[in-house]
């Protein structure tokens, strides 16, 4: 026997699938197609496949939520021996939603904290002992003892697996910071400091207290040099404080001192606006590039119409196809010495012709032409000549005249379109304009308030 989600997901995907034909095929579709060599009957198949596993699954759904709320208290699970696990030390208090029934009535859900366990005293007490011993190990850090301290010590936040929290206090204050590290010392025989340490364990407090010893640190020959130096600087300038200008120390720590100011590296930046340079030329270079091409593409299919009205009137005045050409060439050159304006597709006719009269055959020197303008149009153009060359004339004057009738409906839609891109160029300074304008009205405005 067929399976019934099967039979229903036939019709529904033989639907969808003409649904996906209307609107063009999906990408799934394209793919499945492409998968099974085209066959249709895959791309049923999978949609038939996909569409009863998904009513599988509703239908399976559907029911199981049916049954949930048909049977009463199905979804309710009795608490076990009516006892919660509390959340362990630290953990933080839990908040169940539960049910109760009193009676025969159900109430709920009703919230139910559960507080994290709890210490007892004499864990407190055992706990607070443990963080004590263990501040004594890890305060001094890095240094040798509490009676030498040239380093950081270190002041943790938590103690004994987070169970107690430590806050901190050293006096004098300024010898060691929050953190424990050390301030500027100068005293050369140290500086006794005492450090409290205020435990806590779930309301049980202790303090800890002890002492230690902060030095100096211990400077490299380098470190020091310029410890030595700041410090002199300093007492020039404060010996001076009242005078227009202070002379700096020529010798610290037996050295003797020349001072610069510090200026910046020319050499770096130059070759950083070189490179900038290069770059800015690389870009701008190819840009011309593109911008003449496409003033090149835009003459020529400006360009197109008229040369086919002057090849049509040529024509039909019984010249042939290179002396039409040639004709064509000869009035530009003539015109061009008084405008010296450069057209292009006449550049290219003018070198179609000197190939011709270098030894190349006519019908390839039309098709090169073609291929040179790189339009379709021209390509379009050089390949007619070069077949009307081989099979005759006949009636060449009549396509051109049609190609010229139809070449000025796309010079039109051409100017279209350069006047629309020149628009878009000019919207970004008329929106400056504006600006300028309402900054204009507006400034003075604000300003009268």
């Amino acid at each position: 026997m067929k399976n019934p989600f099967l039979n229903m997901s036939e019709g529904a995907a033989r639907l969808l699938e003409r649904g996906i034909e209307r609107r063009g095929k999906s990408l799934v579709a394209r793919e499945l197609a492409a998968l099974s060599a085209g066959r249709k009957a895959e791309v049923r198949k999978f949609y038939t496949k996909k569409i009863a596993l998904c009513a599988a699954v509703l239908f399976s759904g559907s029911a199981l939520a049916l049954l949930c709320a048909v049977l009463p208290g199905a979804g309710d699970e009795e608490v076990e021996n009516q006892t919660l696990l509390r959340p362990s030390y630290g953990e933080g208090d839990r908040t169940e939603e539960l049910t109760v029934k009193a009676g025969n009535e159900e109430l709920g859900p009703l919230r139910v904290t559960v507080q994290s366990r709890k210490y007892t005293d004499d864990e407190k007490r055992k706990l607070l002992a443990e963080a004590e011993e263990e501040l004594e190990r890890v305060l001094p850090g890095k240094n040798p003892s509490l009676d030498q301290v040239r380093e950081s010590l270190v002041f943790p936040d938590t103690l004994a697996d987070g169970a107690v929290q430590a806050s901190w206090t050293v006096s004098p204050y300024g010898i060691l910071d929050e953190e424990g590290n050390p301030g500027e010392i100068t005293e050369e025989d140290g500086v006794l400091v005492e450090i409290q340490a205020a435990l806590t364990c779930q309301g049980e407090e202790s303090y800890y207290t002890t002492g230690a010893k902060v030095y100096p640190s211990i400077l490299t020959e380098e470190e020091a040099l310029i410890q030595s130096i700041q410090e002199k600087a300093a007492e020039a300038d404060e010996a001076a404080s009242q005078e227009e200008s202070f002379l700096l120390p020529s010798e610290a720590a037996g050295q003797r001192l020349v001072w610069y100011r510090q200026q910046q590296d020319p050499v770096s930046s130059v070759l950083a606006l070189t490179a900038v340079a290069v770059l800015c030329i690389y870009v701008q270079m190819d840009q011309q590039v593109h911008r003449r091409a496409e003033t090149r593409r835009n003459q020529l299919l400006l360009d197109y119409p008229d040369l086919m009205w002057k090849m049509t009137m040529l024509l039909g005045a019984g010249l042939t196809i290179k002396g039409t050409f040639s004709r064509i060439v000869q009035e530009y050159q003539k015109n061009r010495g008084k405008t010296a304006r450069i057209r292009y597709v006449y550049e290219e006719m003018a070198y179609a012709c000197h190939e011709m009269h270098s030894g190349i055959p006519e019908a390839e020197a039309y098709e090169r032409f073609g291929k040179r303008c790189q339009l379709p149009e021209y390509i379009r153009l050089g390949s007619v000549l070069s077949q009307n060359l081989k099979k005759g004339s006949a009636g060449l004057t009549e396509l051109l005249e049609k190609e010229a009738a139809d070449s000025m409906v796309q010079r039109k839609n051409q100017a279209k379109k350069i006047g629309e891109r020149a628009g878009t160029k000019l919207l970004l300074p008329m929106m400056m304009m504006l600006g300028i304008v309402l900054a204009i009205l507006m400034i003075p405005a604000f300003l009268s308030f």
